[in-house]
């Protein structure tokens, strides 16, 4: 199976924007690791990419309205030559261009626009270790992400420590009589990158307390995460599912001030004849100690989807919302992809 799609979403002023969204997963509120197929598995839990037969090769565009980010990835997997193993290769790169202001030690304003670039090369493996119900992924991949400006001179510096790392990603998923499926995920076990918590802005001298960073991330780029996720299919088919997910990040806040991030996510999918699927979801997301900056999301989605019959081709459209309901500084996500499936068999 050959698939092309192109995503675009407008997410999260505070997300990081290494990580990809498609429309599956914005719809159902982020709930979809249990449930996850394909190159949502690749990305959110490598352990389900050999729970389906198939090839296919996912480029994927992302805009980030707020931070004035760019993404572009691509995810190639195959589970086709081997019913046991799943294997895949993904890229990730990001480009970031978020301003920052403030006043110099004579009172004058200014605003510098910082670079903020990221790349990612992930290869991810799927185990089918007791076909039909126990599955092992494990995903290795290198990281790095930058953050730099270039002064009046046109020198570059760098506003934070550059990161370059191995990672690591590793999940597990038991499939109970196709009913239910439980799935445990622990993203970025190996090499972690620290949030921007402080910027170093030298040569330029910042007056005390006038910096406005409201559009650079307080998330990280690569969080150490662990997250566990439930699926159920009342029909035993993949089109109808009801899911829970849970996510702890130990990453984002812990220099700042020692606190576990959490999201709560639950969503549902129903497909209509096996070929509208309707998403719906929310999520609840914790920023910090205290609840003055907590965040609650509802999510809905459509898509339109034909298997690509044997030797023969098939599509994938979708679309995808997702919108703060509770919580300072509302946000909008929206996400479009239009795939295209191929069965070479």
């Amino acid at each position: 199976m050959f698939a092309a799609v192109a995503v675009v979403v407008i997410p999260s002023r505070a997300q990081a924007a290494p990580g990809l969204d498609g429309t599956r997963n914005l719809g159902m509120g982020g709930a979809t690791r249990a449930s996850s197929t394909g190159s949502g598995a690749m990305l959110a839990n490598p352990a389900n990419m050999g729970f389906t037969r198939q090839f296919l090769i996912d480029p994927v565009y992302q805009a980030q309205v707020e931070n004035n980010t760019h993404g572009v990835g691509i995810q190639a997997m195959d589970s086709l030559m081997n019913p046991r193993v799943a294997v895949g290769l993904g890229y990730v790169a990001t480009l970031g261009l978020p301003n920052v202001t403030f006043k110099d030690d004579r009172g004058g304003d200014h605003q510098i626009a910082l670079f903020h670039m990221a790349h990612e090369v992930g290869l991810p493996i799927a185990i089918n270790a007791a076909p039909g119900w126990l599955a092992f992924g494990v995903r290795p991949k290198f990281l790095q992400s930058s953050l730099r400006f270039v002064d009046a001179q046109g020198d570059p510096h760098d506003a934070k420590k550059q990161r370059l790392a191995f990672g690591l990603d590793l999940a597990m998923t038991v499939s109970i009589l196709q009913f239910a499926n439980v799935s445990v995920v622990g993203q970025n076990l190996v090499g972690p990158a620290p949030p921007a918590t402080s910027l170093k802005l030298d040569p330029y001298v910042v007056a005390p307390d006038s910096l406005g960073r409201s559009h650079v991330s307080l998330l990280s780029d690569f969080p150490r995460t662990l997250a566990h996720g439930l699926a159920v299919f009342p029909t035993r088919q993949s089109g109808f599912s009801i899911n829970f997910d849970g996510l702890y990040d130990f990453t984002s806040f812990r220099h700042q001030d020692k606190y576990t991030r959490m999201i709560f996510a639950g969503g549902a999918e129903y497909t209509i004849k096996r070929v509208v699927p309707l998403r719906f979801g929310g999520y609840w997301d914790s920023r910090g100690r205290g609840k003055q900056d907590d965040r609650g999301f509802i999510a809905c989605g459509i898509g339109f989807v034909r298997d690509a019959p044997k030797r023969g081709i098939g599509f994938d459209l979708g679309f995808g919302f997702s919108r703060q309901i509770t919580g300072p500084n509302p946000e909008t996500r929206l996400a479009v992809n239009l795939g295209i499936r191929i069965n070479p068999q």
